[in-house]
């Protein structure tokens, strides 16, 4: 009897070599599988700061409405906050608020800066323009990727290069995949790698690749031409 119970325990167990087989095999498929969950974390965080974006986008656009077909400045103090009583220098961000009512919607999940930090610029060459002077909204880049300081702060407000992600440099990283997140004054919203759309388009003769600084200097300043 006892034999018998022996050789059942010996049946149903594993040996080292097939456990380690086991080992073997979890880790194979684990170096396979978490590439894979990574990159869709990845995907989901740049859906979130392109629907993050779409909001604003909307929100700009109701800003508009209210102010005869005006963009917001990117500040309406030109950076200088020791003007406000609030001690802040009336950022877009804050300009806008009143139609997002969900301060949120200014972060973007993968910013390498921080998440608690305001995500997105307003280029320089909409601010505070007239819609009917723009002659490509289809192409005109409303919001990008760009942001290390808080909400309402005047730093990173707005941005010259589509390329910069804090402050005037060029070479900062990109947040999603080698590539940022657009949203144009048509309302639609893009990712585009660092080597592709608005990060190689120049439009001012002697601008650099992705210039975005001189609204209406001639012929066109930086903003696309018509479609």
């Amino acid at each position: 009897m006892g034999g018998a119970q022996g050789s059942g325990r010996s049946r149903y167990g594993f040996t080292l070599i097939e456990l380690l087989v086991v080992i073997a095999i979890i880790a194979i498929l684990a170096s396979i599988l978490f590439p894979v969950f990574s990159r869709a974390r990845a995907k989901a965080r740049q859906t979130q700061c392109q629907s993050n974006m779409h909001q604003l986008g909307l929100a700009i656009k109701m800003y508009i409405g209210d102010n005869d077909e005006t963009m917001p400045l990117w500040s309406l103090l030109g950076g200088a906050p020791g003007l406000n009583p609030t001690g802040t220098a009336y950022s877009w961000d804050e300009q806008v608020q009143p139609y997002v009512r969900n301060r949120d919607l200014l972060f973007c999940p993968d910013n390498s800066y921080g998440r608690g930090l305001r995500s997105f610029a307003l280029p320089r060459y909409v601010s505070g323009l007239e819609m009917g002077l723009i002659p490509n909204p289809a192409a005109t880049v409303e919001l990008f990727e760009k942001g290390g300081y808080p909400p309402g702060s005047w730093m990173d407000a707005t941005g010259e290069n589509f390329s910069q992600t804090r402050d005037q440099a060029l070479n900062g990283p990109c947040w999603h995949n080698d590539g940022k997140d657009f949203q144009f004054l048509d309302g639609h919203t893009k990712w585009f790698h660092a080597s592709a759309g608005p990060f190689g388009e120049v439009w001012r003769t002697g601008g650099r690749p992705g210039d975005c600084e001189f609204p209406l200097v001639g012929p066109r300043g930086d903003l696309p031409p018509g479609g």
